[in-house]
């Protein structure tokens, strides 16, 4: 494993709980994403956040060791961009303080090395973006 990566047993999950959406989220047919089985290697939702069926998943991040990350995204549960980027924030903050707790990390230092290895993402576009399907979840 990458040495970027949690191992699972020290994976801590923090649950977001500020995002609330204005309009119900259009149901999607019998979740297609529920048709294929959980990978192995997925974080368990137990002891979080209650969901609901008002609860919709936004998106889905996965790494593979040397073969870069997948990303999902479901642009349709939050009608405007800047609600996400407010979700990312959100998600940034949470990683910290899981990061710290889980490498023995000061929060602020895990929090300035996430929000460095963004900006750096970002303004460098290190990457290329290869979407899958052309609209479906990217």
């Amino acid at each position: 494993m990458g040495q970027w990566l949690v191992p699972d047993p020290q994976c801590t999950l923090w649950c977001l709980g500020r995002c609330r959406r204005r309009r119900p989220v259009p149901r999607r047919q019998a979740l297609e994403s529920r048709a294929v089985s959980e990978p192995r290697n997925a974080i368990k939702l137990e002891n979080g956040d209650t969901l609901t069926d008002e609860s919709a998943e936004v998106a889905r991040i996965w790494v593979t060791d040397g073969a870069g990350s997948s990303v999902w995204i479901d642009a349709a549960v939050l009608e405007d961009p800047t609600v996400f980027g407010y979700l990312m924030g959100d998600t940034i903050r949470h990683a910290a303080r899981a990061y710290a707790q889980a490498w023995d990390l000061d929060e602020d230092e895990a929090l300035q090395r996430i929000v460095d290895g963004t900006f750096s993402e970002l303004r460098d576009q290190i990457g290329d973006l290869d979407t899958i399907e052309e609209g479906k979840l990217n």
